[in-house]
């Protein structure tokens, strides 16, 4: 971790910057503000002990809010490699970004339940993921691969000079600099009677049938048509296009 000093009036971050680091701070006060370009307003403020930048820690889509210096701040910057290393070597600290974690991950749940759809319907739905191009076929059987369960998470496995990661996925895509896959990318999910392409906070996004979804869209998930559809993880001139197949009946 890395101690940073900020002046007064000092930008942090802006929305839309790329998340790569969460802040505890040590001395100060910063502010969050909301909106974009020069039209900003103060949504809360943080003291010392408060976290915030904490969805870099698990997410890498852009910030979606901009943090400013009130005064003078201190704080302490952590990535998510430190994140991950501290989970053994300094359980202490760990605890203090993990509750904050914690705390966002009720609020989102609460907002889940609060608008839960019904019940799925008992018709079938076959879903089977195809390559579209060398670099998918490296990880897919010629045949294609069918989905069995729901959701199905689809991230970045670990290079050889990163730590093993902590997220779970269904589907481990090898990626090589430029990198086009996050670490937790997309899920296929089931939606009622519908299959729904969701972004887990990659810093690309996804194309679902040309409608870009993550990243910077605001749009955060789509709904896969009936038959064919070209899924691209990651800019629009990805290696990792696929053919998702969507069969009722």
């Amino acid at each position: 971790m890395e101690l940073l000093n900020f002046p007064a009036g000092a930008v942090i971050f802006q929305a839309g910057d790329a998340a790569t680091k969460a802040f505890l701070i040590k001395e100060g006060v910063v502010e969050l503000l909301g909106g974009t370009g020069g039209s900003h307003s103060p949504l809360t403020r943080l003291e010392a002990g408060d976290v915030f930048g904490e969805m870099s820690l698990i997410e890498e889509r852009p910030h979606s809010l901009t943090a400013r210096a009130v005064g003078a701040v201190q704080l302490s910057g952590l990535t998510r490699s430190d994140f991950e290393r501290m989970l053994t070597a300094d359980p202490a600290t760990f605890r203090v970004y993990l509750k904050s974690l914690f705390e966002r991950l009720r609020t989102l749940s609460a907002q889940v339940a609060a608008t839960t759809d019904s019940p799925a319907s008992s018709s079938d739905i076959s879903v089977t993921i195809h390559p579209l191009t060398r670099r998918a076929a490296a990880t897919l059987p010629h045949e294609g691969l069918r989905v069995t369960k729901f959701p199905f998470r689809i991230g970045r496995a670990a290079a050889e000079d990163e730590e093993i990661p902590l997220d779970m996925n269904d589907l481990w895509l090898v990626d090589h600099s430029p990198l086009n896959i996050s670490r937790n990318h997309a899920s296929l999910e089931r939606k009622g009677n519908y299959i729904i392409v969701k972004d887990r906070g990659s810093s690309l996004g996804i194309h679902v049938n040309d409608v870009h979804i993550g990243g910077k869209s605001a749009e955060r998930q789509a709904a896969l048509e009936d038959g064919d559809n070209v899924v691209v993880l990651g800019g629009g001139m990805s290696p990792y296009q696929f053919r998702i197949d969507v069969a009722r009946g």
